[in-house]
């Protein structure tokens, strides 16, 4: 049987392993990915910010590898992490991405990416897309407004996202015409 430190032990790695992956994150999304172990896990994190391993800023609520993590584009991993989330339970692996993709996840043996687009993006993203080779991938593309969905011309949309700031994902594909 392990001991609590080394339960504790474990629990830190993974938690810090997280973070330096995502960068930055909403205290209660980190929370979400140690649900069996909730309470155990507020203690463990305030011995990690107190250590300087992880940083917390406390008027955003965000838990970061570095001070300068909690920047202004924060919003559009913690959105693709709320999507991540949602598939928490049959998720195998998951990491981050590169530009565009925010992040890549394996689920019921299909491979996932989330992509982020903000206002303005749209022509960008389609751009970038078209450059890359295809895959077999199922991308969920997250947007601030439905209206974004009619700019934007990529394979392999699975679904369009609306996500809010609590963290409820909302789901939707274009209408085909």
């Amino acid at each position: 049987m392990k001991s609590r430190n080394q339960i504790y032990k474990g629990e830190g790695e993974r938690l810090l392993k997280l973070i330096t992956t995502y960068h930055v994150l909403q205290y209660e999304q980190v929370l979400q990915f140690f649900i069996r172990n909730r309470e155990s896990m507020k203690p463990l994190i305030t011995n990690l910010i107190k250590q300087g391993r992880i940083y917390y800023d406390k008027d955003r609520d965000l838990l970061c590898d570095t001070p300068e993590a909690s920047g202004s584009s924060e919003y559009s991993m913690i959105a693709a992490v709320w999507v991540l989330l949602d598939f928490k339970e049959a998720v195998a692996y998951h990491t981050s991405g590169e530009f565009p993709v925010k992040l890549h996840f394996f689920s019921q043996d299909k491979a996932y990416e989330v992509i982020y687009i903000s206002p303005g993006q749209e022509a960008l993203i389609n751009h970038v897309m078209a450059s890359l080779p295809a895959k077999d991938t199922n991308r969920l593309i997250i947007l601030e407004s439905e209206q974004q969905a009619a700019q934007i011309n990529i394979g392999g949309i699975t679904a369009f996202c609306l996500v809010s700031p609590e963290g409820t994902v909302n789901y939707y594909t274009k209408q085909k015409k």
